[in-house]
């Protein structure tokens, strides 16, 4: 186990499980988690306990297992050290992790209609709002926030931005906001919108020279399936017609060099490993949840239809994964220092954006030598755990089914307290999704 940073020095690594999709998975359970309700239950508390920054209610990337934390100060911030990503510091995943969890605690609420759940969920849908206050340049979203409660890093990303309107969509659904966060809600949620549009769908930096961090006007299922959800999700949120005319002048728009069309591109589903084996579970699971959500709100059956193909497909490729959680080991004592400014030591300056992404890069395999924990809890915790959701949004429970023990145990598996990163927040998608569909153990 001592060589596992070797394998995984890449920030989405991925250590092929060769297992067919049918195999029933032999999960040892774990010792304090009964049954699946109690795990999740476990993790949502233990995510409050460590990993929440409580100052504004913005989830972290990772802690100390006493909840030791690092942050960066202003001037770290302003300097962009370790990088202007902030990619390898406990505030890189703000708007993620939070807009996610976020879902998680409106099916929570959901099926529990108790009071905790809309607290909390209240609690994190205000932390992303004041994520997306934190900038001067329309269409950005903080990552998180340093020392000083009010410094940021100048890079956002399409990975950040898009699970910040997801989860604040969910919110606004579920019937929790009350009238003034609603129209607060759904305004800034439109401004983003609106900016995104005016940069083609480009997702900007808080600084002007530093460019743009990813887009969703690609031809790639991925990135079709995020454009339409923001142009769908924001006529539902608005009722203004121009943004569902949009959406069907997108959907039916021929694109790339495939020629296809983004409903075709949607019903193909979406793909987890490069040709260079890096995976893309994580982050591929949002696409997941925004390909549900548009099935959910489409009214023609045709194409109903042809986001439930996809979705059945995103959920099939992905059941391998599962398996990756046979190697996580309670025992494991891998060294993880939340203590970051080692970094800072291999920074340099950076003007754009593609020149903090090269500095952050060659920061990865440094992060992996000192800390081999976290490659290690990247693919044994967080790739397996976010390919149960993914499984669990397609919806099909003939799909589900046979993978619903594998999912349950896996649930009960983890020791959450002795996890340095934040991504288990995902076991409350995970079983209040199960529930959702009626398939809870």
């Amino acid at each position: 186990m001592g060589n596992f940073h070797k394998k995984t020095c890449s920030r989405r690594a991925f250590l092929k499980a060769g297992l067919s999709l049918t195999v029933v998975i032999p999960f040892r359970l774990h010792a304090a988690g009964s049954d699946s309700t109690g795990a999740a239950e476990l993790a949502h508390q233990e995510i409050w306990n460590r990993f929440v920054d409580k100052r504004f209610n913005v989830l972290l990337h990772y802690a100390g297992l006493k909840g030791e934390l690092h942050l960066p100060t202003a001037e770290e911030c302003q300097e962009c050290k370790p990088n202007g990503m902030s990619w390898s510091t406990p505030i890189e995943d703000g708007p993620f992790f939070g807009g996610i969890y976020l879902v998680g605690l409106c099916l929570r609420r959901e099926q529990r209609m108790d009071a905790e759940s809309k607290e909390k969920a209240r609690r994190i849908a205000a932390g992303l709002m004041k994520l997306a206050e934190a900038g001067k340049t329309p269409g950005f979203v903080a990552r998180g926030f340093g020392a000083d409660g009010q410094a940021h890093y100048p890079a956002s990303s399409e990975d950040q931005v898009f699970p910040w309107f997801l989860g604040l969509w969910s919110y606004l659904r579920s019937g929790m906001a009350s009238p003034a966060e609603r129209t607060k809600y759904v305004a800034v949620m439109l401004k983003v919108v609106r900016a995104l549009e005016s940069h083609d769908w480009q997702v900007p930096c808080d600084r002007p020279e530093f460019g743009y961090r990813g887009a969703y006007n690609r031809a790639t299922s991925k990135d079709c399936v995020r454009l339409l959800f923001l142009l769908r999700a924001t006529h539902e949120l608005t009722g203004d017609p121009y943004w569902l005319k949009e959406y069907q002048a997108k959907l039916t728009e021929r694109v790339g060099k495939g020629n296809k069309s983004r409903e075709e591109l949607c019903a193909e589903g979406f793909e987890y490993v490069t040709a260079h084996g890096a995976t893309y579970v994580w982050t591929t699971s949002m696409c997941q949840a925004a390909l549900r959500g548009l099935r959910d709100l489409e009214t023609e059956p045709r194409i109903k239809k042809r986001f439930q193909a996809g979705l059945d497909l995103s959920a099939e490729r992905v059941t391998v994964f599962l398996a990756q959680g046979l190697r996580y080991e309670r025992t494991n004592t891998l060294h993880f220092d939340p203590d970051w400014r080692f970094l800072n030591m291999s920074w340099k300056p950076q003007h754009t954006c593609d020149e903090a992404i090269a500095l952050a890069k060659t920061q990865l395999p440094l992060w992996a030598e000192r800390n081999p924990r976290s490659p290690y809890e990247d693919e044994t915790m967080r790739e397996p755990l976010f390919a149960a959701w993914i499984i669990t949004l397609s919806g099909n429970k003939k799909l589900i089914k046979p993978h619903r023990d594998a999912i349950n145990s896996l649930l009960r598996r983890y020791d959450w307290q002795g996890l340095y990163t934040a991504a288990f927040f995902v076991a409350v998608n995970v079983h209040y999704q199960l529930m959702k569909e009626g398939l809870e153990a």
